[in-house]
């Protein structure tokens, strides 16, 4: 686990909850901050698992892919 995501302050700071009429929580109101700073979380995670998923793909030589790219050009 990544040493960020242990730390205290990395908890969603909700500012509010709201309730349905039986008291449970259904809802939660965030600081736009708050919304921001998750969104960036999230978009690091993507990124992470973008990264995971291309791991295992086979490596190309730069020069051989710039060739091969090069050939594909008909202008």
């Amino acid at each position: 686990m990544p040493l960020a995501a242990k730390q205290k302050d990395d908890h969603i700071k909700v500012k509010q909850y709201i309730t349905n009429s039986r008291g449970h929580k259904v809802a939660a109101i965030l600081d736009i901050k708050e919304l921001e700073r998750i969104n960036d979380l999230l978009e690091d995670l993507l990124d992470l698992k973008a990264i995971e998923d291309r791991i295992a793909e086979p490596t190309e030589d730069y020069e051989a892919y710039s060739r091969k790219r090069k050939s594909r050009l008909h202008v």
